[in-house]
């Protein structure tokens, strides 16, 4: 029985997970490596019998991303659970450094670090995606997508999955996100300022389930009013329901109309552009006249010149 369980999902890219796999090794001390084969059509299987020291689970249906993650829950030993998509790379040690802190923090559902963006050939963006803030009660953040977390900088505890149920797999690429605001509701949640992992971004054309970004988040937002459901959005006021709606509205809306001026037009993929501005407009009709995009539009602007320093 290991202290860790890292759960990698895999669907016909047998090419990316020996690295994947290694760097999950690398990152722990006591981690059991759990590849679920999500009913792969091509050489997936021969390559897994080629990965020494994993367990390899194989479906014959598919179940999609969380399907597959809860079946690698499902056969977990550990006390702790990491998921690891087979594009991503866990940073060495990362995941020792997690598990101290939850050991730490016995009443925390999960730790959350910060995630190296990276292209297509795992090269760094010299992005960095981290929280904004020290950890604690961040229900109401997440809940609005405020609190940037994916499943790559986690690791959870498994209890969490025993007391509010598995990863809902039938919404589709958000139901990290979905299971990440209901345990939160429930636990504090610990920080830790350093990277864990490198993100494979996706770009429109990657073949990614989380590169159709403007309907990944439209999925977000109609989503949100099923999580109103949840006993601490029931027992507050109308008028903080309506807020968190609100700012969580203008944030996805601000969100699109930025990158589809500032990442998709200049990389010609007019399509995406269109598809995020259209959701924009869906979502909040004045989206288009709020300054909110255009501000740090302007400001990645003037970075990119060298007028302003970071």
């Amino acid at each position: 029985m290991s202290k860790i369980s890292v759960i990698i999902p895999t669907h016909n890219r047998p090419h990316l997970l020996p690295r994947a796999v290694e760097s999950a090794r690398a990152a722990g001390s006591d981690v059991e490596i759990i590849v679920v084969d999500d009913a792969s059509i091509d050489e997936t299987a021969d390559v897994c019998r080629g990965l020494e020291g994993i367990k390899y689970v194989r479906l014959e249906r598919n179940q999609g991303v969380a399907g597959a993650r809860n079946v690698g829950i499902f056969v977990s030993t550990g006390e702790y659970v990491a998921f690891l998509d087979d594009d991503d790379l866990r940073l060495p040690g990362s995941l020792d450094r997690q598990a101290a802190l939850l050991d730490a923090n016995p009443d925390a559902g999960f730790v959350c670090g910060a995630m190296i963006m990276a292209d297509q050939n795992y090269q760094p963006t010299a992005e960095l995606i981290q929280p904004k803030r020290a950890g604690g009660d961040v229900f109401w953040e997440l809940l609005e997508l405020a609190f940037p977390v994916m499943p790559l900088c986690t690791l959870i505890r498994k209890e969490c999955f025993l007391r509010i149920g598995l990863l809902n797999r039938h919404i589709c690429s958000i139901d990290d996100w979905d299971i990440f605001t209901r345990i939160a509701e429930l636990y504090p949640v610990v920080v830790m300022p350093e990277p864990v992992g490198l993100y494979r971004q996706p770009t429109p054309d990657s073949g990614q389930g989380s590169s159709a970004r403007a309907a990944q988040l439209l999925r977000v937002a109609r989503h949100q009013r099923n999580l109103f459901r949840l006993p601490r959005v029931v027992a507050a006021t109308k008028v903080e329901r309506r807020a968190a709606r609100k700012r969580m509205v203008n944030r996805i809306s601000e969100n699109l109309i930025w990158t589809a001026a500032a990442k998709h037009l200049p990389s010609f993929k007019v399509k995406a552009a269109i598809a995020n501005v259209l959701v924009a407009l869906r979502l909040d009709p004045i989206s288009i006249v709020r300054p909110g995009a255009y501000e740090k539009l302007a400001k990645n602007l003037i970075l990119r010149t060298g007028l302003i320093e970071r």
